[in-house]
């Protein structure tokens, strides 16, 4: 048997080619099926978002990186070239990235779990959600950068053409400052908004007249998701230059207003039991605010202002169209003598 094992993996026949790595692959898959097998079982158990996420977001990186890494001592004891080696070990680093990263977006599910984003949701969980998917953004491309990075110091040519870049890089950041402002300007940016927090994720805004809603902040640029479903990509820096309308800064809930003109004639108070029987009927009132005042007048009508309470913008605009709606059919019906009209006088019968 010692001469057989000599003869097969001693002198590096082409037998011993092919069953080591078998075995290799083979056992790095095994452990790999046993790491998930476990886990499964453990999410049987007590299930958990963390175990939900590994289970779905794992399995390829880490069938793909086990067995690499039972491999790699092969490279040495087949003595293969430096190019199968080199291509052998950046495969083995992307690997390992794709694996983080997969790992960061399981961690990002979790904590977006606990701080979900629902109507209801306060203004602090909006603001570490927003903060959040900044910081997933960056560490994506970090890992990506120093995985690249690893490669080619990895690689002599490589590194060699590197020691030279460095020996003018004065004149090279210069350029690369020059031609890159606008990106550096955009990740500055980032940070500031990600941390200072003028939007979060979620919040209502008013951006160039469109109303929308903040659907993601990236390294580079934002989407508002408008009432019609558009979306605005608006780069990061047009925040540092433009002013924009917040309607849920600290909270979402709104007070909004809907104006009527009528006649002096009119019974304000009668339209103000309607509006409120209305309201009380309604369920995207929250039954906070509700009041109707005459808040201007000239000389032809009086001005009446509803003014109501709604958990969030989108309520409050579909609310506003429902009050309008019924309360000039309250006018219609009840009182369509006291409509706004437009009165003249006959000068001829004027001494």
């Amino acid at each position: 048997m010692d001469e057989l094992t000599l003869r097969l993996f001693g002198q590096k026949s082409w037998l011993a080619y092919l069953i080591l790595p078998a075995v290799s692959i083979t056992v790095g898959l095994f452990v790999s099926w046993l790491f998930f097998a476990l886990l499964k079982y453990s999410s049987k158990r007590k299930s958990s978002v963390l175990k939900e996420q590994l289970l779905l977001r794992l399995k390829s990186p880490v069938y793909l990186l086990m067995p690499l890494l039972l491999l790699y001592p092969l490279l040495s004891y087949f003595g293969l070239g430096v190019f199968f080696q080199k291509t052998f070990e950046a495969i083995l680093i992307l690997s390992f990235a794709w694996l983080l990263i997969s790992v960061l977006r399981a961690l990002e599910e979790v904590i977006k779990e606990k701080f979900e984003v629902k109507e209801e949701n306060k203004a602090e969980d909006r603001k570490v959600l927003t903060q959040l998917r900044f910081i997933k953004s960056v560490a994506i491309v970090v890992i990506i950068t120093l995985a690249v990075a690893s490669i080619l110091w990895n690689i002599p040519a490589a590194r060699k053409l590197g020691e030279t870049i460095l020996t003018s890089a004065g004149v090279l950041g210069i350029i690369v400052g020059v031609a890159a402002q606008k990106s550096i300007a955009n990740l500055v940016m980032g940070f500031q908004l990600a941390f200072t927090q003028p939007f979060k994720i979620d919040d209502a805004v008013v951006i160039e007249d469109e109303f929308g809603i903040i659907e993601d902040v990236t390294l580079t640029y934002v989407v508002v998701k408008t009432w019609d479903w558009r979306r605005l990509v608006l780069p990061l820096t047009y925040f540092n230059d433009k002013p924009f309308t917040n309607w849920s800064f600290n909270s979402k809930d709104i007070i909004n207003t809907v104006f009527f003109y009528v006649d002096y004639s009119f019974p304000v108070a009668e339209l103000r039991n309607r509006f409120k029987e209305v309201l009380t009927a309604h369920q995207l009132w929250d039954k906070r605010v509700a009041d109707l005042l005459v808040t201007d007048v000239d000389n032809r009508t009086m001005q009446l202002r509803a003014t109501f309470s709604t958990k969030n913008a989108t309520a409050g605009w579909n609310l506003r169209c429902a009050i309008r709606e019924e309360l000039i059919y309250f006018i219609q019906e009840n009182y369509p003598h006291t409509l706004p009209k437009l009165r003249t006088v006959d000068n001829r019968n004027m001494v």
